[in-house]
């Protein structure tokens, strides 16, 4: 078994720990600037690690086979089998210490402590600001798991509209982590009634209008006036449709009424419209419509059939 040089941190930084790992990330967000969350994907060797105080919230999630780990945090000592989907919480603030006896695949979901505290504060009813993340040990969590396995899948991607897909989830993530591991006395709240059809169409317009960039939910939310959380829940329930999958949807729209016209290229609509490449259009084009591209292209004479396929995008 190949054990690498136990790694000790500063004692006298507040740090990301995982800045000073010897391993590098097979997958990072890092390039990607997503807002409040950073997502690494490591295989790492057996090795023991001693941290300070953390300055994220750090959610380690096991994405591989089982291994047996000893956590010191706070005077404690933790020893057990961590397997497959199990998570490892550590709380801002926390020095602690971890020893593996095997190479591992894990995710680290890394939040930020004022996003997790501004999710709470758009979230919580009375707009509490006093919130604990309490630690947690080889707990299973079907849903973080779940959550991780989508971000990694965008990090694996590399397609346009990932930000504000991800951010979205770092939303749900961080109101998961409140609502299972938070000491917020308060219920977190649930929004009905949808946006005012002022707000919806101004939501709308910002998007086709955006259609060619990696928007994020942030930007969405700030020409609303709105907080990125009553925003994401509240567009959902006026269009049936997360804001991402509005923004594919509206994409694949777009492209429909370029290829009716017939005047330009497939992989020069892809991009003109937001999508990475022609074989990303083609891929939501497909599911979307249910035939692909070059067909709308070859049949565009046909535009009432074509055009039933597709419900527009509402202005």
């Amino acid at each position: 078994m190949r054990k690498s040089k136990p790694v000790t941190a500063d004692p006298s930084k507040t740090i990301n720990i995982w800045d000073n790992l010897p391993d590098f990330p097979v997958l990072s967000s890092k390039p990607k600037a997503w807002s409040g969350i950073l997502v690494e994907y490591y295989h790492h060797l057996a090795n023991e690690l001693t941290s300070p105080v953390l300055s994220q919230h750090l959610i380690t999630l096991n994405f591989g086979q089982p291994y047996n780990l000893v956590q010191r945090l706070d005077g404690r000592i933790y020893q057990a089998q961590v397997p497959k989907g199990s998570i490892i919480l550590t709380p801002a603030g926390q020095p602690g210490e971890w020893i593996w006896d095997n190479e591992v695949d894990v995710v680290h979901l890394c939040l930020e402590p004022e996003f997790v505290a501004k999710v709470a504060t758009e979230a919580v009813e009375g707009g509490s600001t006093q919130i604990e993340i309490l630690n947690s040990f080889a707990t299973p969590d079907p849903q973080i798991q779940q959550i991780g396995q989508l971000l990694v899948a965008e990090l694996e991607s590399e397609k346009l509209g990932n930000r504000l897909y991800a951010e979205s989830l770092a939303n749900v993530l961080a109101v998961h982590l409140l609502r299972n591991y938070g000491t917020v006395k308060q219920t977190v709240q649930h929004y009905s009634g949808g946006l005012s059809q002022l707000r919806l169409k101004r939501a709308v317009e910002y998007i086709q209008e955006h259609l060619e960039q990696d928007i994020s939910i942030e930007a969405i939310a700030a020409e609303l006036d709105m907080s990125s959380y009553h925003f994401a829940r509240l567009f959902k329930q006026s269009t049936g449709l997360a804001p991402h999958q509005y923004l594919i949807k509206c994409r694949v729209e777009r492209a429909k009424e370029l290829l009716l016209q017939g005047e330009m290229a497939i992989a020069e609509i892809a991009t003109q419209v937001g999508f990475y490449d022609q074989s990303h259009l083609n891929r939501h084009f497909k599911r979307i419509v249910g035939v692909s591209p070059k067909i709308i292209q070859q049949n565009s004479k046909n535009v009432l059939w074509i055009s039933s396929n597709v419900q527009d995008c509402p202005a």
